[in-house]
């Protein structure tokens, strides 16, 4: 009979308080993972006996949730790929160990620029027969949340191997994992995203579409994200600002909470390796590069205006700049955290004698609802 795959996680809530010195271990090396097996092992047959009768692996190799949590779930892709080189089949232990903290695969290679947050999770797959790994995972949809507590000799195992001090650590399902990620987006009013995410990881063929709750739009197409992204003179215009009054501080703080929940859907896809796409509205061709120049035509008006202007939201940073370039309007994109730096870089460049101005909030041309150059008579410019 064919095995198939069960993934199994040990959530590791981290006790900053109680942190040895040195750095903790990402990875162990596999005599460290084959100990550390062992005592999983025998937790696990505790509190699922049917899993005696199948074949244990685990990474040695400490994981962000967002690491985990990836379409096509690669870090349990990559272990039952080594299970199935190992000869899977009948019980056995199988660790997988890390040399000069390299793991053999990439797929279960953590990685070093993710950063470290207070919870961290161990990877295991248990195969077997498909009818006993499914009462195993009925089993464990309520032992693991009941019982899943590790042993304390498996906890300080735990410690031990990954120079850390642990406050909680338990055994956890894949559904518990995606249930606590779904409760945390949805607290913060972000379930599209969570409905986005999801199909990502599964890697549903059927396409979804998601509003979010400024009416930002996401589409997963089977195989990647498309997002709308919107400048701020079409979003004014044409997209979800334009029933709103022309008064300034309104459409700059709608625009701006606009910009922020675009910007945490991005920030969350791409934690996760999602792939992804920005478009502009009615446009088919990806946005690339680091931000988006927006031409705006020539500049109107005689007042003394600001050569270039950094729009900005108290709660978001940059939304754009503003540049004079040649009597036209130029307003430039951040498309990514990388995007606010090259154009922070950019404006050092070339502000001399242009007139800069921080007006600390987005200058807008009401009755065009347009971004609009600060004048400098009003501004702090330099």
């Amino acid at each position: 009979m064919a095995a198939d795959h069960l993934p199994i996680l040990i959530g590791v809530e981290i006790d900053a308080e109680r942190l040895p010195e040195g750095a903790p271990r990402t990875t162990i090396d596999r005599n460290s993972a084959e100990q550390l097996l062992a005592h999983l092992a025998t937790d696990l047959a505790a509190l699922a006996p049917g899993a005696r009768h199948c074949s244990l692996a685990l990474s040695g190799a400490l994981y962000d949730p967002t690491e985990i949590l990836r379409p096509g779930y690669p870090v349990f892709a990559a272990l039952a790929q080594l299970q199935k080189h190992a000869g899977d089949q009948g019980p056995r232990l199988l660790s997988v160990g890390a040399d000069g903290e390299r793991m053999p695969l990439d797929g279960l290679q953590p990685g070093s620029a993710v950063p470290r947050g207070a919870l961290q999770l161990l990877a295991l797959s248990l195969s077997g027969p498909a009818d006993e790994l499914e009462l195993i995972a009925e089993e464990a949809e309520y032992r693991f949340l009941e019982e899943g507590q590790l042993s304390a000799h498996t906890a300080k195992a735990v410690e031990a191997h990954f120079r850390l001090a642990t406050a909680h650590a338990r055994f956890m399902t894949l559904t518990d994992m995606q249930a606590m990620l779904r409760l945390q987006l949805e607290h913060f009013g972000f379930l599209p995203l969570w409905e986005l995410l999801q199909a990502a990881l599964e890697q549903d063929d059927e396409p979804l579409e998601v509003r979010a709750a400024q009416g930002q739009q996401f589409q997963w197409t089977g195989d990647r994200v498309l997002a709308r992204f919107e400048t701020f003179d079409y979003w004014a215009s044409h997209g979800g600002g334009a029933e709103l009054p022309a008064d300034e501080a309104a459409l700059a703080s709608a625009y701006g909470a606009w910009t922020r929940g675009y910007r945490q859907f991005l920030i969350t896809l791409r934690a996760h390796d999602v792939p992804l796409e920005q478009h502009l509205p009615g446009s088919t061709t990806p946005l690339s590069g680091e931000f988006l120049l927006e031409d705006t035509g020539p500049v109107h008006g005689d007042d003394e205006i600001a050569g270039i202007t950094e729009h900005s939201c108290d709660d978001t940073g940059m939304i754009a700049v503003s540049v004079i370039d040649d009597g036209r309007l130029l307003n430039y994109y951040p498309l990514a955290a990388a995007g606010v730096d090259a154009l922070h870089a950019r404006i050092r460049a070339s502000s001399s004698g242009c007139g800069l101005s921080y007006p600390g909030t987005m200058v807008i041309d009401t009755a065009s609802r347009r971004l609009a150059p600060d004048t400098l008579a009003d501004s702090a410019s330099a």
